[in-house]
C-alpha cells in the first residue's frame, strides 16, 4: 500500500470520528458532496488546504488521526 492509501485511510478515520456524514464534512470544508464521499470511502486523500484546515481547527483530534506511525 502507497503512502498516499495510507493517508487517505487515515483521513477517512479523522472525518467518521469528527463529522456526522459526507455531507456534514463536505459543509465543514467547502468541498462538493462527492470530494466528501470518496474521503468518507477512503478512495482518495484531500489536498493540503484541507489537512491544513483540519490541524487549524480540529489540531488534536488531527494530530492523534492523521499522523504517521513512526
Amino acid at each position: 500500500m502507497t503512502y498516499r492509501q495510507h493517508f487517505a485511510a487515515r483521513w477517512s478515520d479523522f472525518v467518521r470520528s469528527n463529522f456526522d456524514s459526507p455531507e456534514h464534512a463536505a459543509m465543514e470544508f467547502g468541498v462538493d458532496g462527492s470530494t466528501a464521499k470518496k474521503w468518507w470511502a477512503g478512495s482518495h486523500a484531500p489536498s493540503g488546504f484541507a489537512v491544513g484546515y483540519a490541524y487549524e481547527h480540529y489540531g488534536m483530534q488531527a494530530a492523534s488521526t492523521l499522523k504517521a506511525s513512526a
